[in-house]
């Protein structure tokens, strides 16, 4: 071993190096303040751990942690907060390139209140770090039925819950049986007066009954609620606590043992509002159990020759529609799937009415017809990730791109039901057709950036994935602008339009930073965001719109930055020696490198520091000015080539969307592309779109 790599090795405590765990490289480090094992933390050697440094260390290093070493040691141990190893120094340059090509997805998870920072790396000791959900205070005392049975408002207001689902959510999600759980709700009434605890009561399906509560609560306009009886304030803390009370209840059934359908409708039914409500880390591990639960009961073999009833049949087929659905829509965020459609045998949900459960031709819209069709669209994307992941060269990836991107405009113009059309409306749909149609452009939109997601950021800098900035750019205008008719209704407040808005602005603003100041685009684009900014402010009882807020109005500020320093450097500019001006050479522009990895990283201790009043620095202030944005780089010279209209520019309408477009031009880089591209600002990742 050189001395070079001794002096390093002492870097680390003993303990952390025993454990093969990342070490903070303090005196005591944290992991050992966190396992109170202060007093013996101490290098191998028994010395200090920066006392002969290595020569090669940048001098601002021992500096550094000389500091923290010193900050460490005067603040007690109890009254250190959890560092998240994702902030903690990081003793390697971080790969630039990858931060940038993960910026969409990274980006997009923070208003999710999910992280997804490139410069994390993953420990395998569980002592780590440790952190959770925020829950209203005092409600971990809900573990007691008597304390849930609170929680119930009167069966009256249940009722009107129940019934406002039915009619204009439940064609959403699709998880359950209409007609079944009423039965079972008047059963719970009449022969059980109402009492969770009550002898012959089955709590998985009390937990159905609060994901369905709270469904409606959290999506129902305000004046709806109002109409119930439930004001503001009683809003947001009464569908956070019913949604904790699902998973009260299915932990005092012992749900993974005691397998029951009823554990994956609640679960599923759960996901409509789980994002809203702040709790996406939580649902998305609930939704993987689910699934396993769903496989144990049989529900993905629901084939045409399987038992039961034809009741038993399409409730089963619906519940493992949905987590199907949700599963596969994951797939950008986690890169992986649990349901592998070869094993899938399932038939898909009958297009049918719940009173007679008759099939019905595909055109006629019942109350399973949008699940349905959202399963075809959430079928693409296990298709599109085995075969990226069977590829070999970028080129051979964006072919794949290519020709997924083509079957989706397919199905989502060709293979759409006429009602999920432009078509006039008719009167004896559906009230919620018009609803569908919106949330269904904005998904398809969504799915559309998905599907590209690997080469978003290559395509803001590589003219040969210009399609991909096009149609990125189209499919965003798009979500906003129905966004915009959607606020205008007095329909559901479904978590897909504040979450995908947001990942629309985050395209724009990324579009914006690859601009010159001067262009028309530039403006536009920060409009279309400052105006979802406005409409996010407006929103009550969401957990998306409060951090998006934040997340958009910090990103503005950095375009503020970066148009301002593009300003100077225009200014500054030499001219050639013929006389023309540099910003004349169209294949050189100046742009300033936005810092991903250190943005998410301030943006996510700004966080912290809101949960901790004793710390006041805040966000806006670290952004206040060119010299202090640590996310804004220095201008320098870009080999980019402005990218060029083209005749084969989709319009944003998805109906009008020709599908035969032309490959991209020739010039493909050896660089792998930006891999999961809106992962951050919306979520938890993920689930149901």
């Amino acid at each position: 071993m050189s001395t070079g790599s001794a002096s390093r090795a002492r870097l680390a405590c003993s303990s952390c190096t025993r454990r093969k765990v990342k070490c903070s490289k303090t005196t005591p480090c944290t992991n050992c303040v966190r396992r109170g094992e202060q007093d013996a933390c101490k290098t191998d050697d028994g010395y200090p751990p920066l006392s002969r440094p290595r020569a090669s260390v940048a001098p601002s290093l021992p500096e550094t942690i000389t500091q923290r070493r010193a900050m460490t040691i005067s603040s007690p141990a109890e009254e250190q907060p959890p560092i998240d190893p994702g902030l903690e120094l990081q003793h390697s340059q971080p790969n630039g390139d990858a931060v940038m090509q993960d910026a969409a997805s990274v980006l997009e998870f923070l208003a999710w209140g999910r992280r997804k920072d490139p410069d994390y790396h993953t420990v395998v000791s569980p002592e780590t770090h440790m952190t959770s959900e925020p829950a209203p205070e005092g409600f971990d005392q809900c573990s007691q039925l008597s304390v849930v049975q609170l929680l119930l408002p009167s069966p009256r207001q249940v009722w009107q819950l129940v019934d406002w689902h039915e009619e204009c959510l439940l064609w959403y999600h699709g998880s359950y049986f209409a007609p079944t759980f009423r039965f079972q709700l008047e059963t719970f009434y009449s022969r059980h007066g109402g009492i969770v605890d009550d002898r012959g009561v089955n709590l998985q399906w009390v937990s159905l009954l609060f994901a369905v509560m709270a469904a409606t609560l959290a999506c129902a306009p305000p004046s709806k609620a109002h109409s119930w009886g439930f004001r503001d304030p009683e809003v947001g803390n009464l569908s956070r606590r019913w949604f904790q009370a699902i998973i009260t209840c299915l932990n005092r059934a012992d749900w993974t043992s005691n397998l029951s359908i009823f554990s994956c409708q609640a679960i599923a039914t759960g996901t409509v509002p789980a994002h809203l409500l702040g709790f996406s880390n939580s649902q998305s591990i609930h939704l993987a159990a689910a699934v396993r639960v769903a496989q144990s009961l049989g529900l993905h073999r629901l084939g045409p020759d399987a038992s039961g009833s034809m009741l038993e049949k399409e409730t089963g087929r619906r519940v493992w529609c949905q987590l199907c659905s949700q599963d596969w829509f994951s797939i950008p965020f986690s890169e992986s799937y649990l349901v592998n459609p070869l094993y899938s045998l399932s038939e898909a949900p009958s297009n049918c009415h719940d009173h007679d459960l008759t099939s019905l031709p595909s055109h006629i819209p019942t109350i399973t017809s949008y699940c349905r069709f959202l399963r075809e669209i959430a079928s693409i994307m296990p298709q599109l990730q085995d075969g990226l992941m069977s590829c070999n060269t970028p080129f051979t990836r964006y072919e794949h791109v290519l020709t997924w991107d083509a079957r989706l405009r397919t199905l989502a113009i060709r293979e759409r039901p006429i009602f999920l059309t432009n078509a006039p409306l008719d009167p004896t749909w559906p009230s919620w057709v018009p609803w569908g149609r919106r949330a269904l452009a904005i998904s398809s939109s969504h799915k559309i950036i998905m599907i590209h997601r690997s080469f978003l950021s290559d395509s803001f800098t590589n003219p040969a994935f210009a399609f991909t900035r096009r149609t990125c750019l189209a499919a965003s205008k798009t979500i906003i602008k129905e966004y915009k008719c959607v606020i205008e209704e007095d329909g559901p407040i479904l978590w897909i339009h504040q979450a995908f808005s947001v990942a629309a602005s985050i395209i724009l603003l990324l579009d914006i930073l690859h601009r010159d100041p001067g262009e028309a685009e530039c403006r536009e684009h920060q409009q279309l965001v400052e105006e979802v900014v406005g409409t996010l402010r407006s929103c009550r009882n969401s957990a998306i719109a409060d951090r998006s807020v934040k997340l958009l109005g910090a990103l503005l500020v950095e375009i503020s930055v970066a148009m301002n320093g593009n300003a100077i450097s225009n200014q500054a500019r030499k001219r050639h020696r013929d006389g023309t001006s540099v910003s004349a050479d169209s294949s050189r522009r100046i742009t300033p490198r936005f810092n991903v990895g250190a943005f998410v990283r301030a943006f996510c201790a700004d966080t912290e520091r809101v949960q901790q009043p004793n710390q006041s620095v805040r966000l806006d202030e670290e952004l206040a000015t060119v010299e202090e944005s640590p996310y804004i780089s220095p201008p320098n010279q870009s080999n980019s080539a402005p990218i060029a209209n083209s005749p084969t520019n989709y319009p944003v309408d998805f109906a009008q969307l020709d599908v035969n477009f032309a490959f991209p031009p020739a010039g493909l880089d050896t660089l792998n592309g930006f891999e999961n591209l809106l992962y951050l600002a919306n979520h938890d990742h993920v689930t149901r779109f």
